[in-house]
């Protein structure tokens, strides 16, 4: 499934670039289901960063009847990104701590110029999501054929939200930094 987010940001392109690049667990504060982001390792090889950062969801986010089967490390990820100093680009990949390879989620994002304010921005997004039910262990292959599309569109939906929030933390960022 693919999923495509294009945003404006009141910020230049080269200060949004950096903050999600060099400066991402600033953006905490302003994230509305992610309790931190821990920076596991950097390396600078000429034009290209690569990272791995540690996300760690809220638990307070999860709907009270689900808790009790809701650890921590159910709620977080790896985010493996290779940036781009001259394309302003990171592609990356997302990977879970725990449950195995039940998805992939892998992409890009663009920070590029605004086309009509130099001192604006757009930040763009694509992603790739597919989830693989039949790697649940005990879910029947036929079933898992069937639950698919289904789950796919479920997790797009809660997906989507926080690709757009990821915009929207950047501008309250940039709002409380004035």
């Amino acid at each position: 499934m693919h999923l495509s987010i294009s945003e404006g940001l009141p910020l230049p392109v080269d200060e949004v670039f950096h903050l999600l690049r060099d400066d991402m667990p600033a953006l905490v504060p302003y994230l509305h289901d992610v309790e931190r982001i821990v920076v596991l390792e950097r390396v600078e090889q000429g034009d290209t960063v690569r990272l791995v950062n540690l996300w760690q969801g809220s638990l307070a986010k999860v709907p009270g009847p689900a808790r009790p089967f809701v650890t921590a490390e159910l709620l977080s990820w790896n985010d493996h990104a290779s940036w781009s100093t001259a394309k302003r680009q990171a592609t990356w990949r997302l990977e879970p701590r725990v449950g195995g390879r039940i998805f992939t989620c892998e992409g890009t994002t663009t920070v590029q110029p605004d086309p009509t304010d130099a001192g604006r921005s757009r930040l763009a997004l694509e992603v790739e999501l597919e989830v693989y039910p039949e790697r649940v262990p005990g879910v029947p292959s036929l079933l898992a054929r069937k639950l698919r599309g289904p789950i796919e569109q479920t997790i797009a939906g809660q997906v989507r939200p926080n690709l757009e929030h990821l915009a929207a933390s950047i501008r309250a960022y940039a709002a409380a930094k004035r």
